[in-house]
């Protein structure tokens, strides 16, 4: 366990700075998003546990995939009932795939703001109110008085012209 406070300090702001991509990276090996969110509450407390093993020459992220992904065969191994969890040798390409292409899905979600941006803000409300807050369909026809093959025609259509807009500026800047 860390032995001073600025050792824990330190772990609050790490945890801070990079838990949207420690997430993301757990999301992607789990199909359950409320699942994803305990075995990220699980990694940061293994994380305060082993933090006097941290090197803080070396990059934290790295570090942090690592508990990640063995709290995450932990969570499998409870979960073996479960049919909707990817078989091992899966789980084992996906967590390798997904640290070798962090940087690119990095830049993707930075030009996806940026798309995001160039949108009406009723568009920009759709898509949040959708991808961020989670909110039902139902919640949705109500709240925009749409019906509900509008709605989906409409979050397709902002679907695509986002998947557009990221790629033109993926070509524009040269990033594949």
């Amino acid at each position: 366990m860390p032995d001073s406070p600025s050792s824990t300090e330190t772990l609050v702001l790490l945890l801070t700075q990079h838990q949207e991509p420690l997430f993301r990276y757990i999301f992607s090996l789990v199909p359950r998003e409320a699942d994803a969110r305990d075995i990220l509450q699980e990694t940061s407390l293994a994380l305060y546990r082993k933090f006097a093993e941290y090197d803080p020459a070396r990059p934290f992220l790295p570090w942090a995939y690592r508990f990640a992904y063995l709290q995450v065969q932990k969570h499998r191994e409870k979960s073996a009932h479960s049919p909707l969890l990817f078989s091992e040798d899966v789980m084992d390409l996906l967590a390798s795939e997904r640290s070798h292409i962090e940087p690119q899905l990095d830049e993707r979600l930075r030009l996806l703001d940026a798309c995001l941006q160039k949108l009406t803000p009723q568009d920009q409300e759709l898509v949040t109110s959708r991808y961020a807050q989670r909110q039902s369909a139902e919640e949705m026809m109500s709240r925009f008085s749409l019906s509900r093959r509008t709605l989906f025609r409409n979050l397709e259509l902002l679907r695509q012209r986002l998947h557009e807009c990221v790629s033109r500026q993926l070509q524009t800047e040269g990033i594949t």
